[in-house]
Protein backbone atom coordinates (compact mmCIF):
# COMPACT_ATOMS: atom_id res chain seq x y z
CA UNK A 1 0.00 0.00 0.00
CA UNK A 2 2.78 2.42 0.57
CA UNK A 3 4.25 1.91 -3.03
CA UNK A 4 0.69 2.76 -3.88
CA UNK A 5 1.10 6.00 -2.14
CA UNK A 6 4.04 6.68 -4.01
CA UNK A 7 2.91 5.96 -7.20
CA UNK A 8 0.10 8.56 -6.82
CA UNK A 9 2.80 11.10 -5.92
CA UNK A 10 4.38 10.53 -9.14
CA UNK A 11 1.20 10.57 -11.53
CA UNK A 12 -0.18 13.08 -9.72
CA UNK A 13 1.93 16.00 -9.74
CA UNK A 14 -0.65 18.78 -8.94
CA UNK A 15 -2.07 16.86 -5.80
CA UNK A 16 -1.89 18.62 -2.65
CA UNK A 17 -0.20 15.70 -1.05
CA UNK A 18 2.49 16.09 -3.67
CA UNK A 19 2.96 20.17 -3.51
CA UNK A 20 3.36 19.65 0.76
CA UNK A 21 5.83 16.53 0.07
CA UNK A 22 7.35 18.34 -2.72
CA UNK A 23 8.17 21.56 -0.85
CA UNK A 24 10.01 19.86 1.66
CA UNK A 25 11.54 16.78 0.50
CA UNK A 26 12.38 16.98 -3.38
CA UNK A 27 11.50 20.68 -4.62
CA UNK A 28 13.64 20.31 -7.07
CA UNK A 29 12.71 17.42 -8.66
CA UNK A 30 10.46 14.36 -8.67
CA UNK A 31 9.63 11.61 -6.15
CA UNK A 32 11.90 9.42 -7.77
CA UNK A 33 15.01 11.47 -7.27
CA UNK A 34 13.91 12.45 -4.00
CA UNK A 35 16.41 11.95 -0.60
CA UNK A 36 15.00 10.91 2.69
CA UNK A 37 16.73 14.59 4.24
CA UNK A 38 16.83 15.48 7.79
CA UNK A 39 14.42 14.72 10.76
CA UNK A 40 11.75 12.99 8.13
CA UNK A 41 8.28 12.87 9.04
CA UNK A 42 6.78 8.69 9.87
CA UNK A 43 4.54 9.22 7.00
CA UNK A 44 7.09 10.61 4.32
CA UNK A 45 9.98 7.78 5.72
CA UNK A 46 7.76 5.29 5.03
CA UNK A 47 6.39 5.88 1.65
CA UNK A 48 10.00 6.64 0.70
CA UNK A 49 11.16 3.16 1.83
CA UNK A 50 8.60 1.88 -1.02
CA UNK A 51 10.60 4.29 -4.10
CA UNK A 52 12.66 1.33 -4.98
CA UNK A 53 9.53 -0.68 -5.98
CA UNK A 54 8.12 2.18 -7.80
CA UNK A 55 11.75 2.87 -9.41
CA UNK A 56 11.97 -1.36 -10.80
CA UNK A 57 8.47 -1.16 -12.07
CA UNK A 58 8.39 2.00 -14.16
CA UNK A 59 10.05 4.00 -16.77
CA UNK A 60 8.98 7.29 -18.45
CA UNK A 61 7.33 7.52 -21.43
CA UNK A 62 9.07 10.83 -23.63
CA UNK A 63 6.39 13.61 -24.08
CA UNK A 64 8.92 16.54 -24.26
CA UNK A 65 11.64 15.14 -22.78
CA UNK A 66 11.64 17.78 -20.12
CA UNK A 67 11.65 15.80 -17.19
CA UNK A 68 13.21 12.92 -18.17
CA UNK A 69 17.57 12.95 -17.35
CA UNK A 70 19.04 11.46 -19.96
CA UNK A 71 21.36 9.28 -18.43
CA UNK A 72 20.04 8.87 -14.99
CA UNK A 73 16.40 7.98 -15.41
CA UNK A 74 14.57 4.80 -17.13
CA UNK A 75 13.15 5.99 -20.32
CA UNK A 76 14.51 3.51 -23.16
CA UNK A 77 12.16 0.63 -24.64
CA UNK A 78 15.10 -1.78 -23.66
CA UNK A 79 13.89 -4.25 -21.65
CA UNK A 80 17.13 -5.22 -19.64
CA UNK A 81 17.64 -1.81 -18.11
CA UNK A 82 15.66 0.64 -19.68
CA UNK A 83 18.21 3.20 -18.86
CA UNK A 84 21.13 4.64 -21.18
CA UNK A 85 24.32 2.50 -21.12
CA UNK A 86 26.33 4.95 -23.61
CA UNK A 87 28.89 6.39 -21.93
CA UNK A 88 28.75 9.91 -21.56
CA UNK A 89 30.65 12.50 -24.50
CA UNK A 90 29.72 15.97 -23.12
CA UNK A 91 26.97 15.85 -25.15
CA UNK A 92 24.30 17.82 -24.91
CA UNK A 93 25.24 20.13 -22.47
CA UNK A 94 22.43 20.31 -20.82
CA UNK A 95 21.39 16.55 -19.51
CA UNK A 96 17.52 15.91 -20.12
CA UNK A 97 15.95 14.50 -23.00
CA UNK A 98 14.30 17.52 -23.97
CA UNK A 99 18.21 18.87 -24.91
CA UNK A 100 17.93 15.70 -27.96
CA UNK A 101 14.42 17.31 -29.54
CA UNK A 102 14.72 19.65 -32.50
CA UNK A 103 11.88 22.61 -31.01
CA UNK A 104 11.61 23.87 -34.89
CA UNK A 105 10.93 20.01 -36.20
CA UNK A 106 9.59 18.78 -32.90
CA UNK A 107 11.30 15.38 -33.78
CA UNK A 108 14.92 14.12 -32.79
CA UNK A 109 17.88 15.80 -33.61
CA UNK A 110 19.37 12.79 -35.52
CA UNK A 111 23.09 14.21 -35.61
CA UNK A 112 22.93 15.07 -32.15
CA UNK A 113 21.32 11.80 -31.09
CA UNK A 114 23.99 9.91 -33.23
CA UNK A 115 26.81 11.75 -32.05
CA UNK A 116 26.21 10.97 -28.10
CA UNK A 117 25.70 7.12 -28.31
CA UNK A 118 26.30 4.05 -29.55
CA UNK A 119 25.27 3.28 -32.78
CA UNK A 120 22.75 0.36 -31.46
CA UNK A 121 21.50 2.82 -28.59
CA UNK A 122 20.95 5.97 -31.39
CA UNK A 123 18.78 3.52 -33.33
CA UNK A 124 16.69 2.54 -30.71
CA UNK A 125 16.05 6.17 -29.28
CA UNK A 126 15.35 7.33 -33.23
CA UNK A 127 12.94 4.85 -33.28
CA UNK A 128 10.43 6.47 -30.16
CA UNK A 129 7.62 8.50 -31.06
CA UNK A 130 7.36 11.92 -30.33
CA UNK A 131 3.99 13.77 -30.72
CA UNK A 132 3.69 17.21 -32.70
CA UNK A 133 2.02 18.67 -29.53
CA UNK A 134 5.02 18.03 -27.42
CA UNK A 135 3.01 16.52 -24.04
CA UNK A 136 4.37 16.25 -20.99
CA UNK A 137 6.12 13.00 -20.26
CA UNK A 138 4.65 10.48 -18.47
CA UNK A 139 5.71 7.81 -16.10
CA UNK A 140 3.86 4.01 -17.00
CA UNK A 141 3.92 1.09 -14.99
CA UNK A 142 5.87 -1.67 -15.79
CA UNK A 143 3.85 -4.30 -14.01
CA UNK A 144 1.11 -5.64 -16.07
CA UNK A 145 0.15 -5.26 -19.69
CA UNK A 146 -2.38 -2.69 -19.07
CA UNK A 147 0.41 0.26 -17.69
CA UNK A 148 -2.12 0.31 -14.75
CA UNK A 149 -0.42 0.50 -11.10
CA UNK A 150 -1.51 -2.12 -8.96
CA UNK A 151 -1.23 -3.17 -5.80
CA UNK A 152 -0.47 -7.30 -6.68
CA UNK A 153 1.59 -6.09 -9.26
CA UNK A 154 3.48 -4.06 -7.17
CA UNK A 155 3.56 -7.26 -4.85
CA UNK A 156 5.50 -9.70 -7.80
CA UNK A 157 8.01 -6.63 -7.66
CA UNK A 158 8.94 -6.43 -4.21
CA UNK A 159 8.99 -9.85 -3.46
CA UNK A 160 11.55 -10.00 -6.58
CA UNK A 161 13.59 -7.31 -5.03
CA UNK A 162 13.90 -9.22 -1.75
CA UNK A 163 14.63 -12.45 -3.44
CA UNK A 164 17.53 -10.47 -5.54
CA UNK A 165 18.80 -9.35 -2.34
CA UNK A 166 18.90 -12.46 -0.11
CA UNK A 167 20.73 -13.52 -3.47
CA UNK A 168 23.06 -10.94 -2.89
CA UNK A 169 23.66 -12.05 0.42
CA UNK A 170 24.89 -15.29 -0.22
CA UNK A 171 27.86 -16.71 -2.17
CA UNK A 172 25.98 -17.30 -4.80
CA UNK A 173 24.52 -13.86 -5.17
CA UNK A 174 26.81 -12.44 -7.98
CA UNK A 175 26.07 -9.99 -10.68
CA UNK A 176 27.75 -11.75 -13.00
CA UNK A 177 25.93 -15.54 -12.72
CA UNK A 178 24.02 -14.83 -15.62
CA UNK A 179 27.56 -15.21 -17.56
CA UNK A 180 28.92 -18.17 -15.64
CA UNK A 181 25.71 -20.42 -16.15
CA UNK A 182 25.80 -19.29 -20.22
CA UNK A 183 29.58 -19.29 -20.46
CA UNK A 184 30.17 -22.68 -19.75
CA UNK A 185 27.60 -23.92 -22.18
CA UNK A 186 28.85 -21.94 -25.48
CA UNK A 187 29.71 -24.00 -27.99
CA UNK A 188 33.44 -23.31 -27.90
CA UNK A 189 36.78 -25.55 -27.14
CA UNK A 190 37.25 -26.29 -23.12
CA UNK A 191 40.50 -23.92 -23.96
CA UNK A 192 39.08 -21.44 -24.76
CA UNK A 193 35.88 -21.56 -22.20
CA UNK A 194 38.80 -21.61 -19.47
CA UNK A 195 40.49 -18.76 -21.26
CA UNK A 196 37.56 -16.75 -20.99
CA UNK A 197 36.32 -17.46 -17.33
CA UNK A 198 40.13 -16.26 -16.23
CA UNK A 199 39.92 -13.50 -18.58
CA UNK A 200 36.82 -11.87 -17.20
CA UNK A 201 37.92 -12.95 -13.14
CA UNK A 202 41.01 -11.18 -13.88
CA UNK A 203 43.53 -13.98 -13.73
CA UNK A 204 45.38 -14.11 -16.66
CA UNK A 205 49.45 -13.58 -16.22
CA UNK A 206 49.55 -9.86 -17.94
CA UNK A 207 52.76 -8.31 -17.33
CA UNK A 208 50.97 -5.82 -15.23
CA UNK A 209 50.03 -8.31 -12.96
CA UNK A 210 53.66 -10.10 -12.69
CA UNK A 211 54.90 -7.05 -11.93
CA UNK A 212 52.66 -6.46 -9.47
CA UNK A 213 53.63 -9.45 -7.84
CA UNK A 214 57.45 -9.00 -7.64
CA UNK A 215 58.46 -11.06 -10.43
CA UNK A 216 59.19 -8.57 -13.42
CA UNK A 217 60.01 -4.98 -12.97
CA UNK A 218 58.38 -4.20 -16.39
CA UNK A 219 54.72 -4.07 -17.25
CA UNK A 220 54.54 -2.75 -20.10
CA UNK A 221 52.37 -4.19 -23.06
CA UNK A 222 55.15 -6.76 -24.81
CA UNK A 223 52.89 -6.18 -27.99
CA UNK A 224 52.57 -2.04 -28.40
CA UNK A 225 54.90 -1.11 -25.89
CA UNK A 226 52.83 1.91 -25.34
CA UNK A 227 50.95 1.21 -21.88
CA UNK A 228 51.13 -0.98 -19.04
CA UNK A 229 49.54 -4.58 -19.93
CA UNK A 230 46.52 -4.84 -18.05
CA UNK A 231 43.95 -7.43 -19.46
CA UNK A 232 42.06 -4.43 -20.91
CA UNK A 233 44.62 -3.71 -22.74
CA UNK A 234 46.10 -6.45 -23.79
CA UNK A 235 42.44 -8.36 -25.13
CA UNK A 236 40.87 -4.83 -26.24
CA UNK A 237 42.57 -1.73 -26.54
CA UNK A 238 46.06 -2.81 -27.12
CA UNK A 239 47.14 -1.19 -31.33
CA UNK A 240 47.40 -4.66 -32.00
CA UNK A 241 44.22 -6.16 -30.54
CA UNK A 242 42.06 -3.37 -32.32
CA UNK A 243 43.39 -4.28 -35.51
CA UNK A 244 42.08 -7.55 -35.00
CA UNK A 245 38.71 -6.31 -33.59
CA UNK A 246 38.25 -4.45 -36.86
CA UNK A 247 38.34 -7.54 -39.10
CA UNK A 248 34.85 -8.38 -37.07
CA UNK A 249 32.34 -6.04 -39.69
CA UNK A 250 29.41 -7.38 -36.98
CA UNK A 251 31.24 -6.49 -33.80
CA UNK A 252 28.29 -5.40 -31.67
CA UNK A 253 30.45 -3.45 -29.20
CA UNK A 254 33.49 -1.26 -31.56
CA UNK A 255 35.56 -2.06 -28.79
CA UNK A 256 37.87 0.26 -30.80
CA UNK A 257 35.72 3.16 -29.66
CA UNK A 258 34.32 2.32 -26.59
CA UNK A 259 36.59 1.34 -23.54
CA UNK A 260 34.46 -1.16 -21.32
CA UNK A 261 36.13 -3.61 -19.17
CA UNK A 262 36.39 -7.16 -20.92
CA UNK A 263 33.72 -8.53 -18.24
CA UNK A 264 31.57 -6.13 -18.59
CA UNK A 265 31.65 -6.07 -22.63
CA UNK A 266 30.83 -9.76 -22.11
CA UNK A 267 27.91 -9.14 -20.23
CA UNK A 268 26.69 -6.14 -22.49
CA UNK A 269 26.60 -8.53 -25.70
CA UNK A 270 25.13 -11.53 -23.13
CA UNK A 271 22.00 -9.25 -22.56
CA UNK A 272 21.86 -7.07 -26.17
CA UNK A 273 23.37 -9.61 -29.01
CA UNK A 274 23.14 -13.24 -29.55
CA UNK A 275 24.66 -16.31 -28.27
CA UNK A 276 27.21 -16.64 -31.42
CA UNK A 277 28.34 -12.98 -31.06
CA UNK A 278 29.63 -14.03 -27.03
CA UNK A 279 30.98 -16.76 -28.92
CA UNK A 280 33.01 -14.74 -31.28
CA UNK A 281 33.88 -12.50 -28.88
CA UNK A 282 35.90 -14.77 -26.45
CA UNK A 283 36.90 -16.75 -29.39
CA UNK A 284 38.62 -13.69 -30.83
CA UNK A 285 39.86 -12.69 -27.25
CA UNK A 286 41.59 -16.54 -26.75
CA UNK A 287 43.28 -15.87 -30.40
CA UNK A 288 44.64 -12.35 -29.13
CA UNK A 289 45.94 -13.84 -26.12
CA UNK A 290 47.37 -16.94 -28.06
CA UNK A 291 49.51 -14.74 -29.83
CA UNK A 292 49.95 -12.52 -27.20
CA UNK A 293 51.67 -15.49 -25.71
CA UNK A 294 53.92 -16.44 -29.05
CA UNK A 295 55.35 -12.73 -28.61
CA UNK A 296 56.09 -13.57 -24.97
CA UNK A 297 58.00 -16.84 -25.06
CA UNK A 298 58.56 -17.76 -28.89
CA UNK A 299 59.64 -14.12 -30.10
CA UNK A 300 57.19 -14.78 -33.09
CA UNK A 301 54.11 -12.49 -33.96
CA UNK A 302 51.67 -13.22 -36.32
CA UNK A 303 49.75 -10.68 -38.27
CA UNK A 304 46.38 -9.47 -37.11
CA UNK A 305 44.44 -11.20 -40.18
CA UNK A 306 45.92 -14.19 -39.28
CA UNK A 307 45.02 -13.99 -35.66
CA UNK A 308 41.19 -13.31 -37.05
CA UNK A 309 41.29 -16.09 -38.96
CA UNK A 310 42.72 -18.30 -35.78
CA UNK A 311 39.76 -16.89 -33.93
CA UNK A 312 37.10 -17.74 -36.90
CA UNK A 313 38.61 -21.00 -37.48
CA UNK A 314 38.64 -22.17 -33.74
CA UNK A 315 35.03 -20.93 -33.20
CA UNK A 316 33.17 -21.87 -36.45
CA UNK A 317 34.93 -25.26 -36.27
CA UNK A 318 33.86 -26.50 -33.11
CA UNK A 319 30.67 -25.22 -33.88
CA UNK A 320 30.41 -27.07 -37.23
CA UNK A 321 31.64 -30.28 -35.64
CA UNK A 322 28.98 -30.00 -32.15
CA UNK A 323 26.61 -30.14 -35.11
CA UNK A 324 27.95 -33.22 -37.05
CA UNK A 325 25.51 -35.75 -38.28
CA UNK A 326 26.46 -38.76 -36.81
CA UNK A 327 24.11 -40.22 -39.88
CA UNK A 328 26.94 -39.50 -42.52
CA UNK A 329 29.37 -41.79 -40.00
CA UNK A 330 32.97 -41.40 -38.82
CA UNK A 331 34.98 -43.20 -41.82
CA UNK A 332 35.46 -43.07 -45.56
CA UNK A 333 34.28 -46.73 -47.30
CA UNK A 334 37.42 -47.37 -47.47
CA UNK A 335 37.40 -47.45 -43.71
CA UNK A 336 40.05 -44.04 -43.32
CA UNK A 337 38.37 -41.15 -40.64
CA UNK A 338 36.46 -38.84 -42.42
CA UNK A 339 38.66 -35.75 -43.11
CA UNK A 340 35.96 -33.34 -42.02
CA UNK A 341 35.61 -35.15 -38.68
CA UNK A 342 39.36 -35.77 -38.20
CA UNK A 343 40.19 -32.36 -38.34
CA UNK A 344 37.24 -31.11 -36.07
CA UNK A 345 38.08 -34.20 -33.15
CA UNK A 346 42.37 -32.47 -33.38
CA UNK A 347 40.77 -29.39 -32.63
CA UNK A 348 37.98 -30.19 -29.73
CA UNK A 349 40.54 -32.75 -27.80
CA UNK A 350 38.06 -34.08 -24.94
CA UNK A 351 34.61 -33.28 -26.67
CA UNK A 352 31.09 -34.98 -27.31
CA UNK A 353 32.37 -36.48 -30.15
CA UNK A 354 35.91 -37.39 -28.88
CA UNK A 355 34.12 -39.54 -26.03
CA UNK A 356 31.85 -41.11 -28.81
CA UNK A 357 34.45 -41.92 -30.67
CA UNK A 358 35.94 -43.67 -27.85
CA UNK A 359 33.01 -45.63 -27.13
CA UNK A 360 32.68 -46.61 -31.01
CA UNK A 361 36.56 -48.15 -30.43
Amino acid sequence: MLAKQAWRILSNPTSLVTWVLKSKYFPTGDVLNAKLGSLPSYSWRSIYSSLEVIKNGSRWRVGNGKLIHIWDDRWLPTLSTYKVISPPNGNPEFPMVSALINPITKWWNVNLVRATFLPFEADTILRIPLTHNMLEDKIIWLGNNQGEFTVKSAYHIAYNLIEAKKDGECSSGDPYKSLWKRLWHLNLPAKVKIFAWRACVNGLPTMEAICSRGISNNSGCPICEKAPESINHALLSCDFSTLVWNQWSENPLGTQEVRWSFIDSAMFILSHHSQPDLEFFFGIAWAIWYNRNKVVHEESCLSHQQVWQLAKSVVEDFSNAVDWDFSQGLFLSNGTPHPQVFSRLTLMGQSRIMVGTLVLE
